[in-house]
Formats: structure tokens, sequence, C-alpha cells
């Protein structure tokens, strides 16, 4: 797992590397500067190439200046953009600007002509908080407009490092390489589209400058699938890894109880057992013969028989496609009311506790949500592009405020742990946004969920599996193409992948 930073954690932890550790500010410049420059000559090998790198005043532009100096010692033909005052320049700025003016390389003041073949964007860094205009904004709109390969030093310039959201205009970068940590904003949308391909490089600023300011944001990547993924013992059986009852489908609504079912039991737990609607009984039993299946009346709810099966499971997933209606209403009441065990409410079981403010109230450590912007829109009475302007916030304020744990879905999903810690999930695709997708992530988290005992990082490891599949199934079917049986279909091929990278 890596840490992710807003800009004043990564302004504070920078400030540690100088002061406590005594790494001199124009040190880490270099550093940041040969980082870019080592992208740049694995992209492009040609020193035919022309170059032009944009500084701004401000460190940021220091990186810039340290680029061009060093593509021109390495003989790339290379220009500087400098649209800035030169009088604002800050002093580890303004001394690699004299270097570059010794070395001859040519800086320009105004806009160009953009025949280049590879634009480097140095022009602001993470501390904007501004929205950008006039001539900068025009330099930034001309970079775009090109063929040529873009490329950002840290963070594309107007995008906001804390929200990710676009400050007037921003740099599109195909490549963005950050130092030290991941920004917030580089991992949201829109922010993350324009980072493109995104590299956090080592410049000496690591998990040592921290210190005891350690940030409560993290996100998974490849290697911690090898690292979460429950253990298999050799001596074991089905019991061994948990039992897990899916409350899932209405009458002829079967789709939502197998793909959750199905998910949970690629996750790798021992047993599930679906209770769903009688009518569904033929083709569950048909589509997915391992679950054990119990079915009840929805005319007749007998509550008897669900407690039965409550008290059966290790771990409970509620709410894909149970309706409404006063059934489901009861199913709901009985799992809040069951023994102390992980649950997860998804779906429809999201829309009868933003309906029954008494049952939301029964949340607690144990139970784990999965709305999407719609269902959390109605679960705190906010409109959905209040919850867009701060995903983080609104998850984590929801988990503190119900002692639980929150997966918002979106393009990148939150997690947030009543704790405050909160992790963002950078797997997936937009092929993903396709009905029944948010059944497979949710049967795989109550899986996950029955073999772990930590729910949070349980919830976040799961989230990423989930998009990894989604990955998978894009490289076969497409985006367009995709459904989400293919997600499910590929997450044993995820969990089975011996990769690192």
């Amino acid at each position: 797992m890596q840490y992710v930073v807003n800009s004043q954690e990564m302004k504070q932890f920078d400030k540690n590397t100088i002061e406590y550790y005594g790494v001199p500010s124009m040190v880490l410049m270099e550093r940041a500067a040969l980082a870019v420059f080592e992208e740049i000559k694995l992209n492009c090998p040609d020193k035919n190439k022309k170059m032009l790198i944009i500084c701004g005043a401000g460190n940021n532009g220091g990186d810039g200046f340290a680029i061009a100096r060093l593509l021109h010692l390495n003989g790339y033909f290379v220009e500087i953009l400098f649209p800035m005052d030169e009088s604002k320049m800050t002093n580890e700025t303004s001394k690699q600007y004299e270097i570059v003016k010794r070395y001859g390389i040519s800086v320009h003041t105004h806009l160009v002509t953009f025949g280049y073949d590879v634009i480097v964007d140095a022009l602001f860094g993470i501390g904007l908080c501004r929205e950008i205009g006039g001539e900068l904004k025009a330099v930034i709109d001309a970079a775009n407009q090109t063929d040529a390969l873009r490329i950002a030093a840290d963070i594309p310039s107007g995008i906001s490092a804390d929200t990710g959201e676009v400050l007037g205009v921003a740099f599109e970068a195909d490549i963005t390489v950050t130092f030290g940590f991941a920004k917030i904003g580089q991992l949201l949308c829109p922010g993350a589209q324009y980072c493109g391909r995104l590299i956090v490089a080592d410049i000496g600023i690591d998990n040592q400058s921290i210190l005891e300011q350690t940030p409560q944001g993290k996100y998974l990547v490849q290697t911690d699938i090898l690292e979460l993924l429950p253990s298999r013992k050799a001596y074991s059986n089905k019991g061994s890894y948990g039992k897990v009852l899916v409350i899932a489908g209405s009458k002829n609504m079967a789709g939502a109880a197998y793909l959750s079912a199905k998910a949970a039991y690629y996750s790798g737990c021992g047993l599930v057992r679906i209770l769903t609607a009688k009518e569904n009984r033929e083709i569950l039993l048909t589509r997915l013969p391992e679950a054990i299946l119990t079915t009840y009346d929805t005319e007749q709810i007998d509550i008897q028989q669900i407690q039965e099966c409550i008290h059966w499971a290790d771990a409970v997933l509620i709410g894909p496609g149970i309706g409404t209606e006063e059934s489901a209403k009861i199913l709901v009441k009985a799992v809040l009311e069951a023994k102390d065990m992980p649950v997860v409410f998804d779906a429809d079981a999201l829309n009868i506790l933003a309906k029954e403010p008494e049952y939301k109230k029964m949340l607690g450590e144990n139970h784990i949500i999965t709305p999407h912007l719609g269902e959390m829109s109605r679960l705190i009475g906010k409109s959905i592009k209040e919850i867009q302007k701060n995903l983080i916030a609104a998850a984590r304020e929801f988990a503190k405020e119900h002692n639980t744990i929150c997966i918002l879905k979106d393009a990148r999903t939150i997690i947030a742990l009543a704790d405050g810690k909160w992790y963002i999930n950078i797997s997936g695709n937009n092929g993903m946004a396709t009905g029944g997708s948010g059944d497979v992530l949710a049967g795989l988290v109550t899986g996950f969920a029955v073999q772990s005992g930590k729910l949070g990082m349980t919830a976040a490891f799961a989230c990423f599996v989930h998009g990894r599949a989604g990955d998978f199934a894009k490289i076969k079917k497409g985006a367009h193409s995709m459904l989400a049986s293919d997600i499910l279909e590929q997450l044993p091929n995820v969990l089975n992948d011996k990769s690192k990278e």
C-alpha cells in the first residue's frame, strides 16, 4: 500500500527532509529534474526531437530549468518558455535560471509557435489554488492543442492537488512524473485524466520524511494482491474459510443473487447460502449448484426461517435486487438485529436505510455500506453535485458518524473507515459502468470479509481486486461490450496473477 497526500502534507514532508534531515532544497530539485529527464529519455531517445520546457516562477519552474539543462547537456535540442515575472522567482528557481542562461539555452518570455515534439509542463506545482487566466491560460491551451508528447513535472498545471478540480484550465499530460508521494488530486477525477500515466518518483522524500505526521489516505497496487490475499491452510475444509449468506433477488430478479453469490465463492470463502424469493429457485439451482439455496414467500415472511439463516452465517450480504417492499424491510431489520458479525449493505438495502432513519441508527463497526452517488445522496440528504465536490469528506463523515465502513462508489471509489483512515481505489475502468457490476463487488467484499478480521483493509482490497477484474475484462471484451458477468469471470485470473507489475 502507498500513501496518498494533500498539498499541505507534501509541503510538510518536503520541509521535514530539508530541515530535519538536512538535505538541501537544491539537491531535491536536482533529483526531481533527473527523474523527469530519465522519463523523457525513455520515451524519446531520438535526440533530433525538439523539446520545450514551460517554466514558472516557483520551485516547480526551478525543476523545469534543471530539466532543460540536463537535456541540453545530453545533446537534445531544448528551449524554455518562461512567461512570468522574473522578480517573483524563488531563490532556488532564480539560481537554476542563471545556470541555463550561462549554458546558452534559449529562453522565450512570450507564447511561441508550438513546433515541438516534447513539451514539459513545469509552470505550476502542487500549491496552486486559484484559477489560471490571461496569457498563462493561452500558453496551456496552445500546448494542449499540439501533437507533442506532453509530460508534467509533479502535477499538470491547473489541477488542484487536493481535489483534482480543474482551476480554469489544465495541462493535458500524457505522462506525469510526481515526486515522493501521489497527490489526492492526481488520483481523483478529473485530475486523474489530466495526469495520463502517473509515475511516482523517489527524489529523497519518502516514508522517513513523514516523521510522526502519518497521512490518513492510502491506495493499493498490484503487489498488494499477493500480500493481502487470504491464505489457504494445508489442513482445512470448507468450514475453515467461512460461511456467507447472500440475501438478494426479489420475484423474478435472480441475476443480482447469482452475481453476488458467485463473486463471494470466487473470493475463496467456504460456503455460500442464497436467501431469495421462491420464484428464483429454479434458475439459481441451475446456474449456481454450488450454493445452498433457501427461498421465502414475499407475501408471508417466515421470520424464524430468516433468523436461522442469519444465525448459520459468519457474514451477510443484503440488498442486491431485494426491492424496497415491506418484505425487504423485514429482512433488513432482521439483519440489523442479528449477532455481531460482518454485514454488507448494498443496493436496495441502502435505499431502505435511507427511508428508515431508525434503521440507519443501528449501523455499527462490523457493517459495510456500498453506495453509489445516487444512493449516497439519499442516505445523507445531499445532492450528487455536493457529494462529488468532495467525495472523500462525504465518505469519511458518514463512516465516522455511524461508526461503520463506507465504500462510496464512483469513477474512483473511496473507502472510508470510522477512525478517519481512508483508501482510494485506482483500479478499474469506464467499461465497468454496467448493470450488475456493483453486485459482483458486494459479493466479493462479503466473501473476503468472512476470511479476514480487518474489515477496512478487506474492503479496500476487494475494491482493488474488483477493479483489476474489470481491467482484465476490458482487455478481453473492450469497454463497450463488457458485462458484469465478464468482470465476475475474470476474478480467478486476477487472484491467480503472480505479476508484480
